[in-house]
Formats: C-alpha cells, sequence, structure tokens
C-alpha cells in the first residue's frame, strides 16, 4: 500500500503494496501503523518564536522496500539478466515456479448497476440458470426483490445467487468503469457479486493472463526487456502471495495491490517479457515471498522493518542501488523544498486524541530520531512549544504528502529584539538551527548595504535538549548585534536552509530641548535640537500636548548640520512638547522623547 500520487504511465509507479484487510504476519495499513505504534510524550519548553522556517532535501519515490524499478531499468542497461535483477533487489532469493492457476480481481465496488457487453456471444449463469446474450447487446445488472436481475436488450432473467459473465469468444468489455474509472476489455470472466454496498465486479483470469495487464502499468513497455521481465516475476510473486479463498477477490485493480488495466493496458513488449519467464518467482525456502517493489530508491533500498516496523524479513533488505540515478526523482527537483512553519503546522495538524502525532502548540521543527540503512527517516520527533509528539518515518510521509522518506530537515530561525530600531543604536537577532551544527560551526547573516550585498559569518553554540524518555534533540544558537542605517532586510542561511527574512525599520534619532520647563502662558520657549543621520532640509515638527492629545505646534526643516530652532509662544494647558520627524530618505517617523512644561496663567 502506497499512499502517495502517482507518476504518469511514461514512468514506473511504486507499487507492490500491502493491504489493510491482511492479517497475521501480513503487514498493518500505513495509517493504523501511525495510530498503534507512536508514543507521545511531554516536556516543558521555553517560549520559542513563529520566525521559522523548516527546510527539506529529499530523495527517491515511493516506501522504499524490495525492487527499485528505476534501478532495475539501470541493471538491465547495463547489461544484467532478470534473475540477477531480482537477486540483487530481494536478499537471499532462490527462483521457482508457480502454476498459471486462476486470480479474482476486484475492478469496482459499490455501484448500483453493472453493465457489460461482448462483441461475440456471451452467457450470463449462476447456480445451474444460464442468460445466452447475443454479441453486441449489452447486459445490465440490477437487485430487485432480493435477487439478481440481468437484462440485456429484450432478454430478463433473474439468479438467486452471484452472476458470472463468460464470453464464447473474444473478451468481455466493461461499461461500468473500473477503479480506475475507465472502461475496457478484460481476460477471462466477470462476476457480478452484491452486497450491502451494492455490486462489485470481479474479473477472473489466469495468472499469466493477469500480469499482461499489470506489467505495462507499473513499468514502461519501451523499458529493457530485462527490467520488464523482473518486473513480472515480482508482480507474479507478489499476486501468488496475496490469493485469499476465504474473500470474494484476491487483489485489488487499483495500486492498493498492483495496477492492472485489462487488455486496454497491454503492449506487445510487456507481453513477450511476461511469457518469456513465465511462471518464474523469487522464493525463500522454496516459497514464493511478497516481492514488493517502487519507483525510485534515491540509491539505496530500505529493510522493510524500518519502513512499516513489521518482522524483519530476511529477502527484504536494504540494498546499494547504484543506477537509481537514471530516474529523474533520483534527487528531488525542487531541492531545496522551504516552507515555513505554519505551512508544516497545518500539514501536522494539532495534537488531540484523533491525532496523536500531531504539534503540541506552536512547531519548532520536525528533528529525525532514527533513520534506516538507506537513511530513511524511521522515527522522528514533532517539536511544539508545548511538547513532542513522536511519528514514524511512514506516517510522516503520509501527513506532509512526501515522495518518499529519504529526507533531511533543517529548520532556521531569526527573532529581532524589535521590528522598529533608532539609528545608530540597532538591535540584536538571535536564532536557533535545528540540528546542531558541529563545535566551530558558522550560520551566515545576509543583508544589503548600500546596494550591495553583505554576508557576515555568525559563530553558534551547541546545545542538548531533553526530550523525555532518554532521547534528545540537538541544536545551535547563533545572535548579531546590527545597526541598519535604514529599512533592512536580514536572513541566514546554513547550507541550502535558509530562515524567513526579518525587516527591520529604522527612525531618525532625535534629541529636543528647551530653555525653559516652567513658563507662564504667553512667554516664549525656545527649543532646539539634531537628528541622527543629518536630514538637511527635512520637514520636522514640534507637537505639544494637552490632555491626552497632541498636536503640532510649529515646523521647520533641518539646517545642513542637522539642526534646527523654533519660538514657542507658550500656551495655557500645555504640559509636554516633543518632536515629530515624518519618514524621509528611507526613514520611518520618529519621535523625540517629550520634555515635561509647566505653563501658568
Amino acid at each position: 500500500m502506497d499512499p502517495m500520487p502517482h507518476s504518469p504511465h511514461r514512468n514506473p509507479r511504486p507499487g507492490g503494496r500491502r493491504r489493510a484487510r491482511r492479517r497475521g504476519a501480513a503487514l498493518v495499513a500505513l495509517v493504523a501503523l501511525a495510530a498503534a505504534l507512536l508514543a507521545v510524550l511531554a516536556f516543558a519548553v521555553p517560549a520559542w518564536p513563529a520566525t521559522t522556517n523548516v527546510t527539506m532535501v529529499g530523495r527517491g519515490w515511493g516506501h522504499g522496500i524490495g525492487m527499485s524499478q528505476w534501478g532495475a531499468y539501470g541493471y538491465a542497461k547495463h547489461g544484467s539478466t532478470y534473475e540477477q535483477i531480482l537477486k540483487h533487489y530481494y536478499t537471499g532469493i532462490g527462483l521457482g515456479q508457480v502454476e498459471n492457476a486462476l486470480i479474482r480481481v476486484r475492478l469496482r465496488g459499490g455501484v448500483s448497476t453493472v453493465r457489460l457487453t461482448c462483441g461475440s456471444r456471451y452467457v450470463a449463469s449462476a447456480s445451474g440458470k444460464r442468460l445466452e446474450i447475443p454479441g453486441g447487446v449489452t447486459a445490465s445488472v440490477t437487485w430487485a426483490g432480493g435477487a439478481y436481475r440481468v437484462t440485456a436488450g429484450s432478454l430478463v432473467q433473474t439468479f438467486g445467487a452471484p452472476v458470472t459473465f463468460e464470453p464464447s469468444a473474444g473478451q468481455l468489455k466493461t461499461v461500468t468503469p473500473d477503479d480506475w474509472s475507465k472502461t475496457g476489455k478484460y481476460r477471462g470472466t466477470i462476476r457480478v457479486l452484491h452486497s450491502s454496498s451494492g455490486f462489485t465486479m470481479i474479473n477472473k483470469l489466469p495468472l499469466e493472463s493477469y500480469l499482461f495487464g499489470v506489467v505495462p502499468l507499473e513499468m514502461s513497455a519501451s523499458w529493457p526487456a530485462e527490467a520488464l521481465k523482473a518486473q513480472a516475476c515480482a508482480a507474479r510473486s507478489y499476486a501468488e502471495r496475496s490469493r485469499n479463498p476465504g474473500e470474494s477477490f484476491d487483489v485489488y485493480c487499483t495500486t492498493r495491490d498492483q495496477a492492472y488495466g485489462g487488455v486496454r493496458a497491454e503492449a506487445s513488449a510487456s507481453n513477450a517479457a511476461v511469457k518469456a519467464c513465465a511462471g518464474v518467482v523469487p522464493t525463500y525456502n522454496g516459497k514464493p515471498i511478497p516481492a514488493f517493489f517502487f519507483s525510485t530508491s534515491g540509491g539505496h533500498t530500505e529493510s522493510i522493518e524500518n519502513v512499516w516496523q513489521t518482522t524483519p524479513m530476511p529477502y527484504l533488505k536494504g540494498v546499494d542501488d547504484p543506477y537509481d540515478t537514471f530516474s529523474p526523482l533520483h534527487l528531488w527537483p525542487e531541492n531545496p523544498i522551504v516552507h515555513s512553519d505554519a505551512w508544516y503546522q497545518s500539514k501536522l495538524g494539532t495534537y488531540g486524541a484523533d491525532n496523536p502525532t500531531g504539534v503540541k502548540g506552536d512547531l519548532r521543527t520536525v528533528f529525525v530520531l532514527k533513520r534506516g540503512t538507506s537513511p530513511r527517516v524511521v522515527k522522528a520527533a514533532i517539536l511544539g512549544t508545548k511538547g513532542v509528539t513522536l511519528v514514524s518515518g511512514a506516517s510522516l510521509r503520509y501527513k506532509l504528502a512526501l515522495r518518499d522518506t529519504w529526507v533531511s530537515f533543517t529548520s532556521l530561525s531569526l527573532v529581532p529584539g524589535g521590528t522598529t530600531v533608532t539609528y545608530g543604536v540597532g538591535t540584536t537577532l538571535s536564532g536557533r538551527i535545528y540540528p546542531a551544527l558541529k563545535n566551530g560551526g558558522t550560520v551566515t547573516l545576509r543583508f544589503t548595504r548600500g546596494g550591495a550585498p553583505v554576508s557576515v559569518d555568525l559563530p553558534t553554540t551547541r546545545h542538548t535538549q531533553d526530550l523525555g524518555a532518554g532521547l534528545t534533540a540537538t541544536y545551535s544558537t547563533y545572535k548579531a548585534t546590527v545597526k541598519p542605517k535604514k529599512q533592512t532586510t536580514y536572513s541566514v542561511v546554513s547550507g541550502s536552509a535558509r530562515s524567513p527574512q526579518i525587516t527591520l525599520k529604522v527612525r531618525p534619532a532625535v534629541s529636543l530641548q528647551a530653555n525653559a520647563a516652567t513658563v507662564k502662558a504667553g512667554d516664549v520657549v525656545k527649543f532646539g535640537g539634531t537628528t541622527a543621520p543629518l536630514l538637511p532640509g527635512a520637514t520636522v515638527w514640534l507637537q505639544t500636548k494637552t490632555g491626552t492629545a497632541w498636536s503640532n505646534a510649529a515646523s521647520g526643516v533641518f539646517d545642513a548640520n542637522g539642526a534646527w530652532a523654533f519660538d514657542w509662544k507658550a500656551v495655557a494647558g500645555v504640559t509636554a512638547a516633543r518632536l515629530r520627524v515624518p519618514a524621509t530618505a528611507g526613514l520611518v517617523t520618529a519621535y523625540g522623547p517629550a520634555i515635561a512644561l509647566t505653563v501658568t496663567e
């Protein structure tokens, strides 16, 4: 089972998936795994800023278990036979033979009516009753009075048991779309079964005929013959292991098991490959194996217990995959992929009883605690401001809609002491990076000065964060004091990771003096002062306060030395004065410190 979206048919599809309905030693479904196996821990944490980006870098596509289809392509291009390919990806196997027995494929379920036809005469039958239908006439199956009602033109027959349609020649053709929302021809017979949810269409056909409709959907028929043979053997073994006589069908037609499209999917090259290796399956201790396969390994496959946390299987071990580089997703073309903490929060959701792997509080980072042999993520910690939750790599992949779990996460934050600073005074920028850098490592502060880019290396200090239960996370902190002369945007980078951009606004530093603080109404008070930087010709306002309101009292301009002077006739009721410098020259509006005044009558 693979919850990811799938590639166009020109590229192989992740395949050989598990079904949640499997029992016992079978592999559990992805979402059930997340809920059942993930512990949730809580711990006290300090306040954390929201100014964080998490950068991921990934490779591969699929669950990573068994045969890499692009790797098989590469091995075939380098001259390997299908036997050699299978023995590389499935450790310690032999090759055996299985019979061409019938297999039952679910095409569609939950429909109220099933319609199908055939170019030749065909028969509907059940419990000894038969209805012969002329070629070219469409038959419809409905449920009426607790029985199957088959209508074909003027012909009508009622059956008390599931109905099987069988052609006299050629193939049946479905008019009701399958689970791929497609119609088309199918080899073998089609059984129509009714249940409380509606009708289910089941295609019953020989195993080798089934593979004709599987291989070209799981691997491009234009690929080398040896790769197609390896795909046929893996799909054959998976199907053989999926037989379940106690249920109404064995496999789904979708990637819930293996992609199957019937005759419409067949291609001459893939059909020839299936025939060339007829009956061959990879075996361990003489029995066919669950031969999982997927699209792209990124350079190394993974051991099954590290992906689905099931019992280790000696033939499903991670192996080197040197020719996977043919895949366009060997390295993700979007790397590096930068998202805000809010994006991750929206994907992971908030922690709760119905979401035990959600974020507690606001997201800090995704911290990988354990990797497999590839090294795909086995277990990670979702660090939040109110605690931490543990999540498997498979669950993380599902929640973030990742192609694969071969992925790294680096979070960088940048927090200013304030968003508006005074010229010449400045502020401190600080942050942290998860995971920690090596001792002596630096991050780079980037900004622009005078139109030119500037980079400054900042030293870092390593820290260890206790997550409880013997688990820890590491991070490094950094800081810088900056004194921008005008509005400036800052960011921090480390390798391909980068923090959010922080923009600091700058206000001029202004001073205000008065020749007297206690005066009578009508007296003239002389005000003066300066500004930094020099703003010759810029407007400056003297403001006075009456009650709780400030109002403009006089205006002027700075001289060439950045100085100014006002004469103000005192007004009764004024309690303070201050200077206001409107926004100019890349600076925001500034208000000087207020001077208390006492104006008597």
